[in-house]
């Protein structure tokens, strides 16, 4: 494991995960939020001869690979032949769905959602879940618990300083306890003003741990010359996804 990242590599063998089985379909999450995917989630899905999944929506972008096997897939009315390595995407809100289009051989899909917060609704009946739900070895299907946003005001003329003092404290977060993303973000209307964004496991990651941390201290360190004031910070939890 690499000292400077809390979090642990991941590697998955196929035949060791828990399948999801729906008639002739049969799916394998691979990478969910619980086994440490912050901005994607994937899979496999498996139709035996001549099964097709019901149509639905997803609240974010998906792509598809044909991985094996011909499939006919059904976007918004407009039906297309697929081949093996043929790719799909399908933007959020689109109803869609595919179907193997042989009578005689399995047909393997390939998917990948936009978002660790993807759901998927059936659109004949507006049954809606979340995509990582259907993994049915983990707890935690809520995605990136908590969000903290950091309003943080530069001194004129620190910008540049203090944009490196961010990305030279990258490690310090990224080592932290429960800590799974961190962006910066630059206002247009006023270039003094940034938004600090970390997606944490939990409230108590941020406050109780990293905030009481050496870490925390050397964040401080870095920032304190090139800040007009301290950072104004709130937390968020995801409310809604639309695309």
């Amino acid at each position: 494991m690499n000292p400077l990242v809390a979090q642990s590599p991941i590697i998955l063998h196929l035949q060791d995960l828990p399948a999801i089985k729906r008639g002739g379909v049969t799916t394998v999450p691979l990478m969910t939020h619980d086994r440490g995917a912050t901005s994607f989630l994937n899979g496999i899905t498996t139709f035996k001869a001549g099964a097709a999944m019901k149509r639905h929506t997803h609240n974010v972008t998906e792509s598809v690979i044909v991985l094996q096997g011909t499939a006919t897939v059904d976007i918004d009315g407009t039906r297309t032949e697929l081949q093996a390595h043929d790719t799909t995407l399908i933007p959020a809100n689109v109803p869609h769905h595919f179907e193997n289009a042989s009578s005689t051989e399995v047909l393997k899909l390939l998917w990948t959602y936009a978002s660790v917060e993807a759901t998927s609704t059936i659109t004949s009946t507006g049954a809606h879940s979340r995509v990582d739900s259907m993994d049915p070895s983990g707890a935690q299907t809520s995605g990136t618990a908590v969000r903290e946003f950091a309003r943080i005001v530069v001194v004129p003329g620190k910008e540049a300083e203090f944009e490196a003092a961010v990305e030279s404290a990258v490690p310090l977060f990224q080592r932290a306890r429960g800590a799974r993303t961190l962006t910066l973000e630059r206002a247009v209307e006023n270039p003094l003003e940034y938004k600090l964004i970390v997606g944490w496991e939990s409230l108590d990651d941020h406050i109780a741990e990293f905030k009481n941390s050496p870490e925390f201290m050397e964040w401080r360190r870095l920032i304190t010359d090139k800040i007009a004031r301290l950072p104004e910070v709130t937390h968020f939890r995801n409310a809604l996804t639309a695309f």
